[in-house]
């Protein structure tokens, strides 16, 4: 009996022992386990968009190996997660050229080429956006890159990106504007948002164009105050400038977001017409004029037009219709004469022209022809004078000593995609490439 009760006691003495090994195991597979976890949440990318895990964008990231602070984002692939459509190819001619793409939303659509650093945005009109990016764009297994800030600028977002935290924020323009208008109690009644899309970007320089009793002004996010007072009749966000156009008294200025005046409420219109040049197109007393982003007279507003229609030269790749190879401004008088100045103002080439480019109806007689007004490969701009053409040099040197040329137009290579250029006279008879002409000539 005594031997029954002392192996008991010692099996008794035991227990707590056993049970401190055992909570000592389980503290341990805790803690293991909670480290595992959080090794595993820092060696995995966590990304939201609004908000929304997303986790699965990390697969298609392209993080060099050799710096983990770059990132590229594959263009097409990370557009389904924004809304946007994307494709292959150029938007203006279509095509399946794999050194370019385009993504689109409703509102606008953003272009990209291999190896450039210049984004290319429109609302699908002749009006186009040029933007610089921070790197050129990058082709890797046959699909195109850029980084987070080619992403910002492309698709309207805030693109947050920590290399040490390994995480991504991604915020949508629309969601912005409706967190703040939630935050400032905009109720979309009494006082509501501007629903204008390119207004709205104003969001990314933390301000929002708010409307009171049909009067507009500009309003900081984060504090709420007003940077530009309720007292005008309307507000226009202009991204390419992040500056405001205002209207007072039925005029048009120009505002910065600093408040500072940039180009004074004197104008019937004002738009932009170049921003790579930082060119505004002005009317006033229903004539038109050119002045730089800073309120400074380029061309003075006297003319019946300037700029050129672009439809008609549609296969030219003609993308802005008011400078012509990136340093022409070609105008036209009350007198329906055309001239043309540079880019500072200086007249080039005086009022002696009935025409730019050549859409002439003898086209329609040539098979596979196009309308044709510049040949980039040469600088040179096609005129008209009195239904007979010639060529001009950005220095408005006459190419040809007498408007002999029936026709010039172009042809696309339906393989390549290039355009070769031609000139025709007696009667259309004679034909010679305009390119191996120019190159004849040692141009």
């Amino acid at each position: 009996m005594e031997l029954y009760e002392e192996v008991d006691n010692k099996k008794k003495s035991k227990l707590p022992m056993i049970i401190g090994i055992l909570l000592t195991v389980l503290i341990i597979l805790i803690i293991v386990i909670i480290g595992t976890i959080i090794y595993l949440k820092q060696s995995v990318m966590q990304i939201t968009v609004n908000g929304q895990n997303k986790n699965e964008i990390e697969k298609l990231l392209y993080i060099p190996e050799d710096d983990n602070t770059k990132l590229y984002i594959p263009i097409r692939a990370i557009a389904k997660y924004l809304n946007y459509n994307d494709f292959r190819g150029d938007y203006k001619i279509k095509s399946e050229d794999s050194t370019k793409c385009y993504v689109k939303n409703e509102n606008e659509i953003a272009m990209f080429t291999k190896d450039s650093d210049t984004l290319v945005k429109t609302r699908g009109d002749s009006d186009y956006e040029y933007v610089k990016l921070e790197e050129k764009v990058l082709e890797k297994d046959g699909e195109l890159y850029t980084t987070p800030s080619g992403i910002e600028k492309a698709f309207n977002i805030l693109f947050e990106y920590n290399a040490n935290k390994k995480n991504i924020n991604i915020y949508t323009m629309d969601y912005l504007n409706k967190m703040y208008a939630s935050k400032l109690k905009i109720d979309g009644e009494t006082v509501k948002l501007s629903e204008e899309y390119s207004d709205q970007k104003a969001i990314f320089e933390g301000l929002i164009i708010v409307i009171k009793n049909n009067i507009y002004g500009v309003v900081d996010v984060e504090s709420g105050n007003p940077i530009l007072e309720f007292k005008y009749e309307d507000i226009k966000y202009l991204p390419a400038t992040s500056d405001f156009l205002v209207k007072s008294n039925n005029k048009y200025g120009v505002i910065g977001k600093d408040t500072s005046i940039k180009v004074r409420t004197v104008y019937d219109e004002i738009k932009i017409m170049d921003n790579q040049n930082e060119l505004y197109l002005v009317k006033q007393n229903n004539l038109y004029g050119v002045i730089d982003t800073k309120g400074k007279t380029i061309i003075s507003p006297e003319y019946k037009q300037i700029g050129i229609d672009i439809s008609k030269f549609t296969q030219n790749g003609i993308e802005n219709q008011y400078v012509l190879l990136n340093k022409i401004i070609p105008v036209k008088n009350n007198q329906d004469l055309w001239g043309m100045f540079d880019i500072k103002g200086q007249l080039v080439k005086d009022f002696i022209f009935t025409g730019i480019g050549c859409s002439s109806s003898n086209l329609s007689k040539i098979a596979n022809a196009y309308p044709a007004v510049v040949i980039p490969s040469y600088q040179v701009i096609i005129v008209e004078k009195d239904k007979h053409y010639n060529i001009i040099t950005t220095s408005g040197e006459e190419l040809i000593p007498t408007y002999v040329l029936e026709t010039i137009y172009l042809k696309t290579n339906t393989e390549t995609g290039e355009n070769t250029f031609y000139m025709a006279y007696n009667n259309n008879e004679k034909v010679m490439s305009v390119e191996e002409w120019l190159a004849s000539t040692g141009r």
